[in-house]
């Protein structure tokens, strides 16, 4: 029988392609933003694994880095230029200057002709790290809207919400001012298994998104609007109370 390749292997900073789409798969705290950096160094080297000169170089405009959190992005701005830095010396002093088993092979699998060159190509690229292209997911987002905002036909100014939750409260509440305040005595207490405040209903919609997230699903069928279903409600009550009063009066 013919070998199988399996679809995932042992991560390999050194010879991981960087063309196409790669998924690394990693737990807290076994080195992911050391590897981040190390890819990095690679990229601006335009390093393949199967050549031993230097290729396209990209530098820290070129290469787009996102994560979630404005901290993490401080943070990787300043390990990436920190490992550039570093590499910068190694290729220019050899063993003289601080390096790791990563740097090293990358070294030795390069034409020494061409160390200077790379040196070079690293030290600008540490320079370059205030103009890197590190942003979190909704601040990159936010820069492209604006950089296409004809395109997009979006606002030039914008204003970027960080917490959610008062937002999600207001839409509850407006939803809660729209149907649950005309309501019957009646109609209201049949809703109690539902929620009896919007603070209630906001909490039980929060455990719905939440679960959407983690299992994304088809979109249900629709639905008929609340009016719809609250009229034919009263209509199913009207007909049990006709039904119920004979039998009460028996």
């Amino acid at each position: 029988m013919p070998s199988v390749t399996p679809l995932t292997q042992p991560l390999t900073p050194l010879t991981l392609p960087l063309l196409g789409l790669q998924l690394i798969e990693a737990s807290a705290g076994t080195g992911k933003t050391w590897t981040l950096a190390a890819l990095y160094v690679r990229l601006v080297l335009g390093h393949t694994a199967t050549s031993n000169q230097p290729g396209v170089a990209l530098y820290p405009p070129q290469i787009l880095v996102m994560t979630f959190t404005d901290a993490a992005t401080a943070e990787l701005r300043e390990r990436i230029r920190a490992r550039l830095a570093q590499a910068a010396k190694f290729f220019q002093k050899g063993a003289a200057a601080p390096h790791d088993d990563f740097l090293r092979d990358l070294r030795a699998g390069l034409d020494p002709a061409s160390w200077s060159e790379c040196a070079a190509r690293l030290d600008v690229a540490a320079q370059w790290m205030d103009e890197a292209a590190i942003f979190t997911i909704h601040g990159w987002s936010s820069r492209m809207l604006k950089t296409h905002a004809f395109d997009s036909a979006s606002l030039f100014t914008q204003t970027r919400v960080e917490d959610s939750e008062q937002l999600k409260l207001s839409a509850v509440q407006d939803y809660w001012r729209q149907w649950f305040y005309a309501l019957d005595a009646d109609t209201l207490a049949a809703l109690d298994g539902l929620a009896d405040t919007p603070q209630a209903l906001l909490a039980k919609l929060k455990d719905r998104w939440r679960m959407a997230e983690r299992a994304p699903a088809p979109a249900p069928a629709a639905l008929p609007p609340p009016d719809v279903v609250l009229l034919e409600w009263s209509r199913w009550q009207q007909q049990r109370q006709t039904l119920e009063a004979p039998a009460r009066a028996a």
